[in-house]
Parts: structure tokens; sequence; C-alpha cells
């Protein structure tokens, strides 16, 4: 049932290493109704500062990367979350891991997917950082 990719960023430094940004999250609560922390980390794969992408999940594990429900959907349910590590721009070796990550998960579903930035849900946030859209055409395969 995925439908779509959301493009994620850290808004920190891109030195910050994948799990810490694990770690992070793990300590951080997701829900503020129930109060429920997050499970793990949040995207599905991440593409650290020097552009590897990293997978964390697989594909069938449904992740906490976005509060935003579109038409009665959850884009947690519906989108793979994609996040880079950094806070402006990603750098172009970022763009490459980012492309390959977007590669992958369409290459693994055998098909093309919608990417949209976190923020275009719609959802009121600046995630996926300040130059988004400006790097999207880049990332594209």
């Amino acid at each position: 049932d995925i439908t779509g990719i959301t493009i994620h960023y850290t808004a920190t430094l891109n030195t910050v290493s994948v799990e810490r940004i694990a770690q992070a999250q793990l300590n951080t609560i997701a829900d503020p109704i129930s109060g429920a922390k997050f499970p793990a980390i949040a995207y599905t794969l991440v593409v650290d500062g020097q552009g590897a992408p990293h997978l964390c999940h697989d594909l069938a594990t449904r992740c906490w990367h976005s509060g935003a429900i579109v038409d009665g959907v959850a884009r947690n349910a519906s989108h793979v979350g994609i996040c880079w590590i950094g806070n402006l721009a990603p750098t172009d070796a970022q763009l490459l891991g980012l492309k390959a990550a977007i590669n992958y998960v369409q290459g693994q579903l055998g098909r093309t997917l919608l990417v949209e930035g976190h923020r275009d849900a719609p959802y009121p946030t600046s995630c996926p950082g300040p130059t988004w859209p400006t790097y999207r055409g880049a990332i594209i395969p």
C-alpha cells in the first residue's frame, strides 16, 4: 500500500551519525496525547553526511516519520520516509545518496512513486529544510 516517498532532514550538523539520530528519537515523545515514544528510528532510510544511504527498516515496516493525514490516510501508512542528515542543504554526495535511496525503494516495489517533502503533505514543518524544493529535481530518478 505504499504510494509515495516523504523526504525529511534532521536539522542537525551533517556529522551526526545515524546511530545518534536513532538514540535521540528513542527518547522523544512521538504522540503527545498518549505519551508514546518512538519505537525505533523514524525513517526507513537515512542518508548520512557522506552521502551513504543506510537501510534502517525493511519496506514492510511502517515508521513514525510523519504526522500528516491526507484524505483520511496517514502518511506513515502510505509513504516511505527517507531522511538526510544535515541542516541547510544536502551536499552533492547526499543528493546522490537520496537518489540512490529513492531508486532502491522504487526498484524494490517495481514502480515509480511520488516524492514529496515532509511539509508538502501539507504538514506544519520546515522539513526537509530551507532549500526544499530547489533540490527536488536533483533526487528524482
